[in-house]
């Protein structure tokens, strides 16, 4: 996925060219979907609610026509996009009825994944843990599962 800093539709753009160049020059054989990330930069400046990334204060509506924008550009080049987002994200900071078109990835911690996401939309993908782990790599790791074959 692409963890974006986009303000506008424009330079969603760019960014969706700018990973479809990186593919294409280095003749990846993409499978899956190309995902959106538009959560916050995690960068603050002063407070604790005082975020500094540039794209840290867009309202849903602006995050969004971001997300269709990089969505749309993704697919006019044949691929599929995705956009990624935890469960609370998509609900408060996207306006995820309009995003229904796409796949969405969602991170909704349950624990286990015999413990199933309430996200209320269609998801393609599920991200169910941050603290897994899997053999040969050090540390925890995210836990995912895709519903499609691609």
């Amino acid at each position: 996925y692409f963890f974006t800093q986009a303000t506008n539709e424009a330079e969603a753009i760019e960014e969706a060219d700018y990973i479809v160049n990186l593919i294409r020059t280095h003749n990846i054989p993409v499978k899956y979907p190309i995902a959106i990330d538009t959560e916050y930069s995690g960068s603050k400046t002063n407070g604790e609610n005082d975020y500094a990334g540039r794209a840290d204060n867009l309202t849903p509506t602006e995050r969004t026509n971001v997300c269709i924008a990089f969505c749309e550009r993704i697919k006019s080049y044949g691929y599929t996009p995705m956009i990624y987002a935890s469960k609370n994200w998509f609900y408060n900071n996207l306006e995820a009825d309009r995003l229904t078109g796409y796949d969405h990835w969602v991170a909704h911690y349950t624990g286990s994944v015999d413990s199933p996401t309430d996200y209320k939309y269609h998801y393609t993908m599920w991200q169910y843990t941050s603290s897994g782990s899997v053999s040969g790599i050090n540390g925890t790791v995210d836990l995912n599962v895709c519903n499609k074959k691609y």
